[in-house]
Formats: structure tokens, C-alpha cells, sequence
């Protein structure tokens, strides 16, 4: 039965070989990522297990790679990105006590980094932006309905579903004796990490609204949109997961979004500056917060689970990075990260890089963040049209809630397919209109304005 996760594959492939790229991507990739696990996977022979999101990014990666080696128009994030799936690949292969698990390892990362990445740099802008917009809000928008069923019983639909028709359980996490939903995205955490960035980016939506500008939204979201419900539900989802370190991040997202609306800065980049500045006078009052927070003495201090947590997260920042320094150029491999005083799970991703992937991946990595960041900063001081000043600093806003909210936790799940795609994106943004205006208003022409014999052949 496990095949079914096949077949999104094979549909991306057919559409990709019939030219309708756009409608691979938007119809069936973008949907198997946002609504399907990604513990819903098969493995084929000689190969890691992949994800239905896997198996239909895999056609249009390939034509994304394609298109960038044609055109050569390289930048250093595609350096970057290349470079630390190699880092990933390289310390795998050489730490990984099963050869064929390096190898596996290796393959995975070159499909839900790489893949992604090349789809985003080279299938979305311009055209398709409002259209991905428009698609990535809605989709997780409808994954409220599981989450509320989730709040309700306890338990994932997808765990039902998975665990009676193919094996695979899907385990509920919990926090103050109630359900924390986003199991589509891995629970906890990665949930409140993919909802939160998807306000930041319904947020140029909202913007679009208020400028006024020509594209059509669709009669459905353009109701919802009216009366701002999308980013209340989105809210409301993010809450209910139970995740503070994507509710702090989102703080932070929400202020970058709101640049547009500080009108009194005429200047730009003063106002990003301000912002700039609020940003880390907040980091600095949240991060003396939390030493004042996890500073207890004794196991009978600690009041409840989530100051627990709060704790472990602090003792695990102080133990592991001379255990990561000690792992050198290419660090332990996922599997040989060797596990002290209790500490197994490593809530941290630029920990977790330099445990596994060494110095090596642990610099590219921070090259990758600091990338992001600057050519997004750089992007929305260029732009001169509303929307699109407006579009980059939503996209700065998402970014910015992803690498505050890593600080906590690991990318798992669909985080780095997402996280790719939108860097990807992110790299060839260019001016431009969203979409295109609605196209049922009718040009009139002059016929006296062509010579004789000289009309269009289309009008």
C-alpha cells in the first residue's frame, strides 16, 4: 500500500515532461508537502525511504537545476547550498559506521535541500509568486481541520490513518495535560515554526489588500481576507501547538512586517534600523529572561514540564559545544554524536550542524543564515513598488522566525524542504507586479490608428 506515496511522483513526472511545470508544482508538490507527513514514506531498493513530497520534487528540482546551469546566473547562496549538502554528504559518509547509510544520507540531503532550493531559485519568480503565496496559505489553513480534531481527541488523524493502512504510528506530543497539534508537520515545535512563517507570509496578502493592488485573491480568500481571518486562524494554530519559541520568533516577525505600515520614517532603511535595534533589545531582555528562568537549584524547584524543558535546553547549550569542537572538521555523523549526562535529543540546529557535520558545516551554515538575511535586507531597500518592497520584508519576516526559532529546536519533518524552497525563492526575487491584473476588462482600439491592411492578428 505504501506505494501510493509513489504516485505523486509519477504525476509530477508526467506533467513535467508535458510542460505543465507550474501545474506540478502548485497542484501536487506543494500540496503533498503542506497536507501529507512526512512519515509517509516509501523506500524503493538501494534507496532511502522518500516522502510523496520527495518523490514530486524530485522532476522539478532536476528542471530547476537544469535551467540555472543553463544560464550560468550562479550566486554565492548556490555555492553555499551545494557546498554544505556536500558538508552533509562528507561527514556521513565518513562517520557512518554502515557505508550504504552514509550513502543514504547523502541522497536524502541532496533531495530535501538541494531539489527544493533549485525549485525555488528558478520556477516560481515572477509569474508564480501570488499563485505560491495564495496556495501556501491556503493549504495550511486546511491543516486546521486535523489539528482541531487533534486538540480535541488526543490523537492525530494521521496516526490513524497511517498506523492502519501502512504501519506507521505518528506519536501526539502533549504539554499542560492537552494535545500540541501539527502532527502534518512533526509536532510541537516544527509546527509552530511552519504556521508561524506562514503568517509572516499571509502578511503580503494583507498588504496587497491595503495598497490596493490589481491582482484577484480569489472570491474565498478575498472574503477571509477582508475580515483578517487568516492570520487569526494562523494565530490560533500557532497557540495551540504549544511551542514559545516560535511564538517568541513570530514577535519578531510580526514587527518586521509591520515596516510597510511606519509611515513616518520616509527613509527606509532608518526604519529598518529602528526595527533592527527593538529586535535586539527584545533578544537581550528574552535571553536574561531565560538565565533568570532555567537558574533553579534542585529537581524539587522545578515548577512544571515547560520549565523543564527550559532547563534541559540550557544544560545541553552548555555541555555540547566542546563536544562539538572536538569533532573537528567533519564532526560526529547524526548517528556518532556521542550523548552525555542524559542529553539525547539536541534542540538546537547550529548545535546540532556542528555536532554532526563539524567546523566545516557549521560555518556554511551560518553563511547560509547570514546570506539569507542580507540579501533580503538588500532586496527591500532596492524595491521601489509597494508590493514588492512589501513582499521582501514578509519574506524577511519568515526567515527571521525561522533561524530565531532553530535556536530550540531541530529541523526535522518538511522544515528543511520548506526552508530551501523559500531560500531558494528568496535568491531570484526581482521587481516586478505579483500577478497579473484581472484580464476581463476589454481594450478598445482605434482602427483608424493602423494603416490599411495593416492589422493585428490578434487584439
Amino acid at each position: 500500500m505504501r506505494v501510493l506515496f509513489l504516485i505523486p511522483g509519477l504525476i509530477s513526472l508526467v506533467f513535467v515532461l508535458r510542460r505543465r511545470i507550474d501545474t506540478a508544482f502548485l497542484s501536487i508538490f506543494l500540496p503533498c508537502l503542506l497536507l501529507l507527513p512526512k512519515d509517509y514514506q516509501l523506500r524503493l531498493p538501494h534507496l532511502p525511504p522518500f516522502s510523496a513530497a520527495d518523490f514530486a520534487v524530485m522532476p522539478l528540482g532536476v528542471v530547476g537545476l537544469s535551467r540555472l546551469m543553463r544560464s550560468r546566473s550562479f550566486a554565492l547562496m548556490d555555492v553555499l547550498v551545494v557546498l554544505f549538502a556536500a558538508s552533509v554528504s562528507l561527514s556521513e559518509v565518513l562517520h557512518e559506521p554502515i557505508l550504504n547509510n552514509g550513502i543514504f544520507a547523502s541522497i536524502d540531503a541532496f533531495v530535501t535541500m538541494v531539489l527544493p532550493y533549485m525549485v525555488g531559485r528558478q520556477l516560481i519568480e515572477p509569474k508564480l509568486r501570488l499563485a505560491t503565496i495564495q496556495r501556501f496559505v491556503t493549504l495550511v489553513l486546511l491543516d486546521g481541520f486535523p489539528g482541531l480534531y487533534e486538540l480535541r481527541m488526543g490523537q492525530s488523524l494521521y496516526g490513524i490513518i497511517g498506523e492502519k493502512f501502512w504501519g506507521i504510528p505518528i506519536l501526539m506530543h502533549y504539554r499542560n495535560g492537552h494535545a500540541r497539534i501539527g502532527a502534518v508537520f512533526g509536532g510541537g515545535e516544527l509546527s509552530g515554526i511552519a504556521l508561524s512563517m506562514t503568517f509572516c507570509l499571509n502578511a503580503w496578502l494583507v498588504s496587497l489588500r491595503r495598497i490596493k493592488a490589481p491582482v484577484d485573491l480569489g472570491k474565498t480568500l478575498t472574503t477571509l481576507e477582508k475580515y483578517h481571518l487568516p492570520g487569526l486562524l494562523l494565530l490560533l494554530y500557532v497557540w495551540f501547538t504549544g511551542s514559545r519559541g516560535p511564538l517568541l520568533a513570530l514577535a519578531a516577525g510580526y514587527l518586521i512586517v509591520q515596516i510597510p505600515r511606519l509611515n513616518r520614517f520616509k527613509n527606509p532603511k532608518l526604519t529598518m534600523f529602528v526595527v533592527a535595534v527593538l529586535l535586539v533589545c527584545g533578544y537581550v531582555a528574552t535571553s536574561a529572561y531565560f538565565a533568570s528562568y532555567t537558574n533553579v537549584r534542585g529537581p524539587n524547584a522545578v515548577q512544571d514540564e515547560k520549565q523543564s524543558s527550559a532547563i534541559y535546553r540550557r544544560k545541553m547549550n552548555e555541555v555540547y559545544p566542546s563536544i562539538a569542537e572536538a569533532g573537528g572538521w567533519t564532526g560526529w555523523g547524526v548517528m556518532g554524536v556521542p550523548h552525555v549526562q542524559g542529553l539525547v535529543s539536541i534542540d538546537n540546529q547550529y548545535l546540532l550542524v556542528h555536532l554532526a557535520y563539524g567546523r566545516l558545516g557549521y560555518i556554511l551554515f551560518l553563511l547560509i543564515t547570514w546570506e539569507n538575511l542580507r540579501v533580503l535586507v538588500v532586496r527591500s531597500w532596492q524595491f521601489k513598488a509597494l508590493q514588492d518592497r512589501a513582499f521582501a520584508l514578509s519574506m524577511l519576516a519568515a526567515m527571521a522566525v525561522l533561524w530565531l526559532s532553530v535556536l530550540t529546536v531541530f529541523m526535522g519533518a518538511q522544515l528543511p524542504e520548506i526552508s530551501f524552497l523559500l531560500i531558494g525563492w528568496i535568491q531570484s526575487m526581482a521587481p516586478g507586479k505579483p500577478a497579473n491584473p484581472p484580464t476581463n476588462k476589454v481594450t478598445k482600439i482605434k482602427i483608424n490608428n493602423f494603416p490599411s491592411g495593416s492589422l493585428p492578428a490578434t487584439i
